[in-house]
């Protein structure tokens, strides 16, 4: 074998192992961010999901799991309560969205979409919002991450 050759090799090798490392650090540090809180992202989806006011809506429009999205994402700074009134919790909260095509043929489509705030120390929901929008007016990538294009 042509010192090139070997050399090249070894390359692949140290780009392999880099690579499978990082994607392990990567993720021992999503365990650890997530294990900081009482309320962990899936449990903040489950308390959502238990309001009955979403419960039915979730029931009614929520059929096909390939094309819905599920995002939980800390949420910074201000958000607005159940009744519009702007707070700050003392706490960090999740910002869960669950959001599923009505359909998935080509194009731009109309989405459900359930969002909500839920405490990440206590569980407490500070604000639950239902709605039928285009994808173009909510977001782009619940398409894309459901590859139906």
């Amino acid at each position: 074998m042509k010192i090139s050759q070997t050399f090249g090799l070894i390359a692949m090798a140290a780009l392999i192992i880099m690579l499978v490392g990082g994607g392990i650090v990567t993720f021992q540090q999503m365990l650890t961010h997530e294990n900081k809180y009482n309320i962990n992202s899936s449990q903040a989806q489950i308390i959502l999901l238990n309001d009955s006011n979403i419960s039915m809506y979730y029931k009614t429009f929520f059929h096909v799991q390939d094309w819905r999205v599920n995002r939980t994402t800390i949420a910074n700074g201000s958000i607005h309560d159940m009744y519009g009134k702007t707070v700050t919790p003392k706490e960090d909260v999740w910002k869960v969205e669950i959001m599923e095509r009505t359909c998935a043929c080509a194009g731009i489509k109309p989405i459900y979409v359930i969002e909500g705030y839920v405490s990440t120390e206590t569980g407490e929901v500070f604000n639950v919002s239902t709605k039928k929008v285009s994808e173009t007016s909510y977001n782009a990538s619940t398409c894309a991450s459901t590859t139906c294009h």
